[in-house]
């Protein structure tokens, strides 16, 4: 799926360079129709595959994030 982000408020893109990309990560709450009686099987399956996916991308940005200082400033022979 591809989505167009807009800033929030005026101005919010101004310190952002030209041709930058982001990484953007999608949080889900399906605990409600989780554990709703109504929701078959198949379902609930397909909402925790999703809220396991989004929790383990989130888990690896958070490392990439701490990884990045190492790799730029130590691994990368400056």
């Amino acid at each position: 799926m591809l989505v167009f982000l807009e800033p929030l408020y005026a101005g919010g893109l101004d310190d952002v360079p030209r041709g930058s990309s982001c990484v953007v990560n999608a949080y889900s709450s399906n605990h409600d129709v989780i554990a709703a009686k109504e929701t078959g099987t198949l379902k609930r399956l397909a909402l925790h595959a999703v809220d396991a996916v989004g929790l383990v991308h989130a888990i690896l940005l958070r490392v990439q994030v701490v990884v990045m200082p190492v790799k730029l400033l130590v691994l990368s022979g400056h």
